[in-house]
């Protein structure tokens, strides 16, 4: 464009030189230079300031990640989509167990009640929870077009999704999701602090700074045995709360725990009786002295003459004859075995009942989440 305005000036002051002297061409020529220089400043500013705005308005375009879709079409499909998977894995979870033992044959009436008004609320719950926390943050990333990152979008998103959890009507179901949801902010909270943590270490490092020695060490037990101490923290909280405070415990949570446990299938009729002699002697070896006088079982007694004569004679008939625990809380946790056996017989026990119930859910979930 440059060029065809050069030619054009050009042509007009090669007309007007063959009409004027020499120095009122000079004069015309001087004046058509100015004025062709400051066209090409107005041109190449107006330019400037259009691919600015073009770009602008790219970004601004861009700031959604739904490519191809508009925001409504996005959180529209994905309400249709999250119903349609939540519905189908909610009724192929509560129907797949009773076709598996054949109780649909004898019971049809399981298909219609899997796929009932419970099934429809939850699918109605996940799929709102979704598509609130998507328009929602769309609807944050057109309110704030020029921030970059989409963290506090996000948390904004989260917190107003949140709220959706009051549509479903099942009070245990809604009490295990904010346990769940809480227990994952407390994650992603760690982990950013964990982040900005090894940020600030490292730019200590590469200021040449000395670090912390504790640092250093806090760092190592952090990578290699975080997740162990928190499992293991989590473990006891929960194995503690369902053998002391069971009450403290969702009922669907504790029953949940005891059928993985295999108490309940062992001895059946006497667990609870069991459960509550644990629970009373327990509390009274609690308050009363220690050491193993107190506390254990002697050396040639065994545990069935023990509990008969000490504890209960209607528990004492849980024992064999012959076994022997060293503490009571042992005998009165694991009647048929000592502990080392008990722990082999929890593992295989365990190891078969949770293969059999998440392979079921895998095999379940896994064609949905496909699709």
């Amino acid at each position: 464009m440059d060029n065809a305005w050069e030619n054009f000036l050009e042509a007009i002051a090669a007309l007007m030189s063959k009409a004027l002297t020499d120095k009122e061409t000079e004069n015309v020529i001087a004046g058509f230079n100015n004025f062709q220089q400051r066209l090409q400043r107005l041109s190449s500013h107006n330019l400037q300031r259009l691919n600015l705005d073009i770009t602008q308005s790219a970004k601004k375009a861009k700031k959604c990640k739904h490519d191809g879709k508009t925001c409504s079409q996005n959180v529209t499909r994905g309400f249709l989509k999250t119903w349609v998977v939540a519905y189908l894995i909610k009724y192929a979870i509560g129907v797949l167990p009773s076709l598996l033992k054949g109780k649909v044959f004898k019971n049809p009436s399981i298909l219609k009640k899997s796929g009932g008004s419970d099934t429809v609320g939850f699918a109605f719950f996940l799929s709102s929870f979704l598509s609130a926390y998507k328009l929602v943050l769309c609807a944050m990333r057109k309110i704030r077009p020029d921030h970059e990152g989409d963290r506090l979008n996000a948390f904004v998103a989260g917190s107003v999704a949140g709220l959706t959890l009051a549509l479903d009507k099942n009070k245990s179901r809604r009490t295990a999701l904010t346990l769940y949801l809480f227990t994952r902010s407390l994650q992603f909270g760690s982990s950013y602090a964990m982040k900005r943590w090894a940020e600030h270490r490292q730019a200590k490092k590469a200021s040449n700074r000395q670090l912390n020695r504790w640092d250093d060490i806090l760092a190592k037990i952090m990578t290699s045995s975080a997740a162990t101490v928190v499992m293991s923290l989590t473990a006891a909280v929960n194995i503690y709360s369902c053998v002391i405070e069971p009450d403290a415990m969702p009922r669907s949570y504790y029953n949940f725990i005891m059928q993985h446990s295999g108490l309940p299938q062992k001895f059946g009729p006497m667990f609870p009786p069991l459960v509550e002699t644990f629970q009373s002697q327990f509390n009274l070896l609690k308050d009363g002295p220690g050491g193993f006088d107190n506390i254990g079982i002697p050396e040639g007694v065994t545990s069935h003459d023990f509990i008969a004569k000490n504890i209960s004679p209607n528990i004492a008939t849980l024992f064999p004859p012959g076994i022997h625990h060293d503490y009571q809380c042992c005998a009165l946790l694991h009647p048929l075995y000592g502990c080392k056996r008990h722990a082999v017989d929890t593992f295989t026990g365990e190891f078969g009942r949770a293969l059999k119930m998440y392979g079921t859910l895998n095999a379940v979930s896994v064609p949905f989440c496909l699709f």
